[in-house]
């Protein structure tokens, strides 16, 4: 199935990112938010967002675990933008591992699908522990929320939501029915129907200028209320699950 990524701007719900870094912050993450599809009558249709980790000579896909309650893991596919493409997980031997408590789940893929997806994604690397208690309070999400994806002469064609967000507590972070576009201009912000497995980034300042900061996995998006909030699990049970060989 044809694939291609549509251009995006940021938005903002209770963040003081500038302009700048946000702009270089959503071409980092893009290279990372990787959209899984489910075919479904023959159809493409938005699924979930996952990440590209790796664990040895392991390669896998980190997504939340409850989008395999209404879909066989052959059904899915995921988007190759090098190669303008989609291809479907049941073309390959694959391997899931879900978390006992925590809605996580790993997709072990073997070659030559890992391989390619290696050239098409940047792979996102997991702490084995708990960050260093941090004072900031600033968080970004990139994923591909179903409503903003279009099929058009047989080409499946996704609009990325990068988010800029602030911790509400431990497990919550702020949602709106309307957010601030980088450009000043107030839009209304999309459901998140699609954004499930996104990873939650926390941002700290690294240099004096506009630009430069350091991204920390921080949880794994796993559901939202669009007046109120989004949920997230913490990093450190998916470090427990990358890090398993069960």
């Amino acid at each position: 199935m044809p694939w291609r990524a549509v251009e995006t701007i940021p938005i903002r719900i209770g963040s003081p990112v500038s302009p700048a870094r946000a702009e270089a912050i959503s071409h980092a993450l893009l290279q990372r938010a990787v959209p899984l599809s489910l075919f479904k009558d023959g159809r493409a249709e938005p699924l979930a967002t996952a990440a590209l980790v790796r664990d040895g000579d392991r390669v896998g896909l980190l997504t939340a675990a409850h989008i395999f309650e209404h879909a066989r893991e052959g059904d899915i596919a995921v988007a190759l933008p090098r190669d303008g493409r989609s291809v479907r997980l049941r073309s390959v031997r694959i391997q899931i591992a879900s978390h006992q408590v925590n809605d996580v789940a790993i997709v072990w893929v073997a070659n030559p699908l890992a391989h390619r997806l290696c050239e098409n994604w940047t792979v996102s690397s997991i702490p084995a522990e708990s960050w260093p208690t941090v004072t900031s309070s600033n968080y970004v999400l990139a994923g591909y929320p179903a409503c903003n994806a279009r099929r058009v002469d047989g080409c499946v064609y996704a609009k990325p939501l990068v988010l800029f967000t602030g911790s509400i507590d431990a497990q919550r972070y702020a949602y709106a029915r309307t957010a601030e576009r980088i450009d000043g201009v107030t839009i209304w912000s999309p459901e998140l129907d699609g954004v499930s497995g996104a990873m939650l980034w926390h941002i700290t300042d690294n240099t004096e200028d506009d630009i430069g900061c350091i991204l920390r996995p921080a949880a794994l998006q796993v559901a939202f209320s669009h007046s109120t909030h989004l949920r997230g699990e913490p990093i450190t049970c998916v470090a427990d699950l990358l890090h398993s060989r069960r």
